[in-house]
């Protein structure tokens, strides 16, 4: 049973980490319409991020992420931990480990430290690196959520949880005064957006966002992101437990079901959102994240269901490698040029001519072959899995596990 309960946390972090390769890489993300000007999206909504409130299906994966790393500190430090003499250790090793993370993702991020923009080449130097980004959310949330989980008693994390779900709701409703006047239906008037371009500055956040001065992964977010780990931390001890399979299976459905039903409510005062990481989408995702893992145990632990795992496991056992891989080759792909266009605006309008022969870049809201724009899309990025999958699954036949 503890074997298959690692192998479906793997089947969930490789799944997790298979999507976002895919959402992470379409064909084209949309065009901007400057007749109209309006930014006119080539992707089916299932996988596309919300505009802002609202929460997608593609605006659950980077909180599965999160659970699952929560849930996998609970399976690696939940006896350790018994022992107050192996604290400090324990501590000093999720230091390092979050700090190495929080740096590959500012690298990964900087790479391939130039930019292409309109057919030229620009220089993309330290002082024009952003700072915040997916990997520095998961670096931190595993440097503050591994010292709380600890720390801290399974009570003691209930009462975190809570508490970080109330106190971030009153937090990021403060306004400051002269300065602006919160909005959440806004993205830069909000204390996170206030407290990212005072201290980090507008040139080291998400390019597409520096004139407005705020970051989908701002500083302050991380404290709810801690939260979403939390519920994997209680979720992980749950599974860990001496119950039996079927009542682990039928009490994280229970709180998964109670925690979204809750979130639901809360989204009315309190709208879900991902670049806020608001508290409600925090139980919405955790609530959604905890029954999907009480189906896979039912699924793989309690059926012997375990075939349709294997694909997933071979990128979870290499997550790290098979993200950093991707978004890296990407990088490239987006930054060389082969006359006017990059090399993957090259691949995309090829697979676009499968469809048709109009290109993406004049493929409006209202042009007939729209929807072969989204397909066309999203073909690119679910061949784009391939390549990494060979070589992954050449590593894992190998026995070769990159881990930090």
């Amino acid at each position: 049973m503890n074997n298959q309960r690692i192998i479906s946390i793997d089947f969930l972090r490789g799944l997790t980490i298979a999507l976002m390769i895919v959402v992470n890489n379409p064909g084209s993300w949309g065009m901007w319409d400057s007749i109209n000007s309006k930014w006119i999206n080539h992707l089916f909504l299932p996988f596309s991020h919300a505009h802002w409130n609202g929460c997608t299906s593609t605006d659950l994966i980077f909180p599965f992420f999160i659970f699952i790393v929560g849930a996998s500190i609970a399976f690696a430090m939940g006896t350790k931990k018994l022992n107050s003499e192996n604290h400090s250790a324990l501590i000093k090793k999720v230091v390092i480990r979050g700090l190495i993370i929080i740096s590959l993702g500012v690298l990964k991020d900087a790479f391939p430290f130039f930019h292409l923009k309109n057919g030229s080449y620009e220089a993309w130097g330290p002082l024009q690196w952003r700072i915040p980004g997916v990997l520095q959310r998961i670096g931190l949330v595993f440097i503050f959520g591994g010292i709380l989980f600890i720390k801290s008693s399974t009570k003691t994390l209930w009462v975190l949880l809570i508490t970080i779900l109330l106190g971030y709701w009153a937090l990021i409703n403060v306004s400051v005064e002269d300065v602006f006047i919160a909005d959440l239906s806004k993205p830069n008037f909000n204390i996170g957006a206030y407290w990212d371009e005072m201290i980090l500055t507008k040139d080291h956040l998400w390019p597409i966002s520096r004139s407005e001065g705020w970051d989908p992964e701002s500083l302050l977010g991380t404290i709810p992101a801690v939260a979403t780990a939390i519920m994997g931390m209680l979720a992980g001890l749950f599974i860990k437990s001496e119950k039996k399979v079927l009542d682990k299976i039928s009490g994280l459905f229970a709180i998964g079901g109670v925690a979204t039903v809750l979130a639901l409510g809360w989204n009315i005062i309190f709208p879900m959102n991902k670049a806020l990481w608001t508290s409600s989408y925090v139980l919405y995702t955790g609530g959604i994240a905890s029954m999907f893992t009480a189906f896979c145990i039912w699924l793989m632990d309690y059926k012997g269901y375990t075939k349709i795992s294997k694909p997933f496991i071979v990128y979870g056992s290499n997550a790290l490698t098979a993200y950093l891989l991707s978004e890296l080759v990407s990088s490239l792909l987006h930054n060389i040029a082969i006359g006017r266009k990059s090399i993957s605006g090259h691949i995309a309008d090829f697979i676009l001519s499968w469809f048709t022969e109009t290109p993406f870049s004049v493929i409006n809201a209202v042009h007939p072959d729209m929807i072969f724009a989204k397909w066309a899309s999203h073909i690119y990025a679910f061949l784009w899995m391939i390549p990494f999958y060979l070589l992954l699954s050449w590593m894992y036949k190998k026995k070769i596990f990159i881990k930090v």
